[in-house]
């Protein structure tokens, strides 16, 4: 069957526009975050008769507003506001830092204010930077296809190996840093959807492929492990996955002609 490589394309494309449309979502939660702090910190100078507590207020109440709009909205420009919202709020930080040392307020929480406002700048700086990324692929990507992509991620996450006849799971030691990553294959249609996460700290979805099945390949390392799983290095187009550790019965879901180690395992 022939591989269609345009469609390939606007599936990774919007794959990519979802694996990055996460950032907005996180930099909601962000702002929401620093927007109940900013209006406790407000109340508790107003509360000790601080003129600039109600700066503070306001500044905490426009921070939750910004941060639903970040969450809910899907446009570029959500990006600009996350950067304006965190570079406002630093130099709001900033302001607080001088005006103590020259005695008009006081701190709240003392030297954390300082270290705030100097994560608050660089994170402002690394989200503008994203800008441009984002658009282009929320100019690429169509909604159709981003839908699809969103299902297919879905069911992976949903699905369960021991109840699915032919989803394939596997783990791969990607290094010390890196730790264990976890994989998943799904055929569909042509293709395989593939997707991998980490096992060490966050087990959050990293990334998102779309293989042609002609193109994914297993080949076995070694002997099986105690535990009944055997080494092996899979292909996946181009990427090479080394340090496998699958079941026999995962491998003859990829690779048929390993049934007989399946049958052997059992």
């Amino acid at each position: 069957m022939a591989i269609d490589e345009q469609r390939i394309e606007r599936l990774t494309t919007a794959a990519d526009f979802c694996m990055f449309d996460k950032n907005p979502s996180s930099s909601g939660n962000s702002s929401m975050f620093w927007g109940a702090l900013n209006l406790l910190i407000g109340a508790l100078l107003v509360s000790a008769h601080d003129p600039w507590g109600a700066v503070s207020l306001v500044l905490g109440f426009g921070l939750l507003v910004a941060g639903l709009y970040e969450k809910k909205v899907r446009h570029p420009r959500v990006i600009i506001i996350a950067a304006a919202t965190l570079g406002v709020l630093a130099l709001w930080n900033f302001s607080l830092v001088l005006m103590s040392a020259m005695g008009k307020t006081r701190l709240v929480f003392g030297g954390r204010t300082l270290f705030w406002a100097i994560v608050q700048i660089i994170a402002a700086y690394s989200t503008w930077k994203t800008y441009a990324a984002y658009k282009a692929l929320r100019e690429r990507a169509d909604d159709f296809t981003i839908e699809q992509v969103r299902g297919y991620v879905d069911e992976l996450r949903r699905a369960k190996p021991a109840q699915s006849l032919d989803l394939v799971e596997f783990d791969a030691n990607a290094g010390f840093l890196q730790g264990t990553k976890r994989y998943r294959l799904k055929p569909v249609e042509d293709m395989y959807v593939a997707s991998y996460k980490s096992q060490l700290g966050s087990t959050k979805l990293e990334q998102l492929a779309f293989v042609p099945r002609n193109q994914v390949t297993i080949t076995p390392e070694g002997e099986k492990f105690m535990s009944k799983k055997m080494k092996a290095m899979v292909r996946l187009g181009a990427s090479t996955i080394s340090n496998v550790s699958i079941t026999p019965e995962m491998a003859a879901r990829i690779d048929p002609t390993l049934r007989a180690i399946s049958l052997d395992a059992g």
